[in-house]
Formats: structure tokens, C-alpha cells, sequence
């Protein structure tokens, strides 16, 4: 009989990444009254888990492998009419950069909206969470090469979009 985690390093665990999985679960579609629960989840199967991690990956590696596979679970349960969209951090205090912000990170959303999901997904990851593209690779056990592809054409679209958007608006 398996022995269960230790219950101090997972707390470590716990407290290291629960913002990050979070806030990865909130930018790859998870709508947002699923993002607690999801959370939840990715934590719940790496308590599971805990005992068979080899440490063949990092801590960091394997959690976005559970997160990226509980995004989708929860993706296809998700109703239609549920909003999908990432959500980038709030801006500073005053009223003025709250609504600039605002409007900017909804310009920022319906333009993420529009790429490909596999090339939203791993643009989310790099660019806005910080994984290496060989961890999301090895998250997703997708090959190193196509993810680099994914990407540059992924920052090649967004970045066509924005101009395409910025000269609609002269």
C-alpha cells in the first residue's frame, strides 16, 4: 500500500504554485467561475500523485501537465455561453489607468481570441507565464520543434493583429 504524501512538502508545493496554476487555468480558457474549482482539481490529482513523481521534471513541469489536462477536462464541460477569455492582471490605482487597462486588456483578450487555440495556448504560457518552451514540451508532450513554430507564428499573428487594429483605429 502506497504511503500518503508528506503532508509539509506538499503544503510547499502548494504555497510555491498555487498562483501560478491559477493564474495558467485563467489564461487557457477556463471560464472564470471554473478557475476555483480547477485549481482545486490540479491540486487534488497532484496530492494523488504525489508519491509516483519521479523527478524527471520539475515540481513547476509536472503541475502544468496536470493544469493543462484539467483545463481541457473542464473546457469541454464548460456551457457555451460561458466567458472563455484570459484574464491579465489589473493596473494601478488611479481611475484612469483602471479604465485604460480595462479597455486595453479586453482589446488584449478579443485579439488572443482570435488565434488558434494551440497557438494561444503556448503564446499564454511563454510570453505571459514564463514557461521555458522545452517546459510546456514536456507539459504537453508536444514536440520541442512544433511548439517553437506554434510560437513564432502565435507572436507573428498577435503582433499582425495589433497593427491590423491600430490602423483601423486612425
Amino acid at each position: 500500500m502506497r504511503q500518503p504524501p508528506d503532508s509539509a512538502a506538499f503544503g510547499a508545493l502548494y504555497a510555491e504554485h498555487f498562483r501560478a496554476v491559477w493564474r495558467t487555468l485563467s489564461r487557457v480558457g477556463v471560464a472564470p467561475g471554473s478557475i476555483d474549482d480547477a485549481t482545486q482539481e490540479v491540486f487534488v490529482t497532484a496530492w494523488r500523485k504525489f508519491g509516483d513523481f519521479e523527478g524527471r521534471s520539475t515540481h513547476r513541469t509536472w503541475l502544468l501537465g496536470i493544469a493543462l489536462r484539467v483545463a481541457s477536462d473542464t473546457r469541454r464541460k464548460q456551457r457555451p455561453t460561458e466567458a472563455v477569455s484570459p484574464r491579465l492582471p489589473e493596473a494601478g490605482p488611479s481611475p484612469d489607468a483602471v479604465a485604460e487597462s480595462k479597455q486595453a486588456q479586453r482589446a488584449v483578450e478579443r485579439l488572443l481570441s482570435k488565434l488558434e487555440p494551440e497557438r494561444r495556448e503556448v503564446l499564454l504560457l511563454v510570453d505571459l507565464e514564463g514557461y521555458s518552451v522545452p517546459e510546456v514540451a514536456e507539459a504537453t508532450g508536444t514536440n520541442l520543434n512544433t511548439l517553437y513554430t506554434r510560437l513564432r507564428a502565435a507572436r507573428q499573428q498577435f503582433e499582425d493583429l495589433v497593427t491590423r487594429e491600430a490602423q483601423e483605429h486612425r
